[in-house]
């Protein structure tokens, strides 16, 4: 799956960090990050899915996102 460009036109990359829940617990999330401006995509959980299902997932939440922000572009 093709990721779409940041709005700054630089492309993004997948990232794994973890994270603490309001219940204390440590929980893996997958994101993709622009390393020029900053900007970050939805945080994908890894809980229930495999490393490769919890980037695909990643990766349509950041086209997802760029979508809403550029409809126009394709």
């Amino acid at each position: 799956m093709r990721n779409r460009l940041c709005t700054c036109g630089a492309e993004a990359e997948v990232g794994r960090s973890t994270r603490r829940t309001a219940d204390g617990r440590d929980e893996i999330v997958y994101r993709m990050s622009c390393p020029v401006c900053g900007q970050l995509g939805p945080a994908v959980p890894a809980a229930g899915r495999d490393e490769a299902g919890a980037v695909a997932e990643a990766v349509k939440a950041w086209n997802d996102m760029i979508a809403r922000i550029r409809p126009l572009e394709d």
